[in-house]
């Protein structure tokens, strides 16, 4: 029976140091994976962010660029007239610059 509690007693010590030899070997490797993997998702995290304001900037880049287009249609419309009016009037002049396209 001695025999038997000696032979338990001596794997759970080589278990046990086995365990502290491991811990000390790839342990602190085992904390600094922990942290890289915190960073990438904060990363992941701006990186999402960045996505969708990006996204929204074209959307209003897009909006602006239309709105350009629409002035610069109506500001041909208004100089066709106004040069029209002229013609009919008789109060001739200078024709306006074109606008910048």
């Amino acid at each position: 029976m001695g025999r038997w509690v000696a032979i338990i007693t001596l794997a759970l010590l080589a278990a046990a140091a086995g365990f502290f030899a491991g811990y000390a070997r790839w342990g602190k490797q085992a904390a600094q994976v922990e942290q890289v993997e915190q960073r990438l998702e904060a990363t992941h995290s701006e990186v999402t962010t960045l996505h969708d304001q990006k996204q929204d900037l074209e959307q209003r880049l897009q909006e602006v660029t239309k709105e350009q287009e629409r002035l610069a249609q109506e500001n041909e419309i208004l100089r066709k007239q106004q040069t029209t009016e002229q013609l009919v009037t008789g109060k001739g002049g200078e024709l306006p610059a074109l606008p910048p396209k």
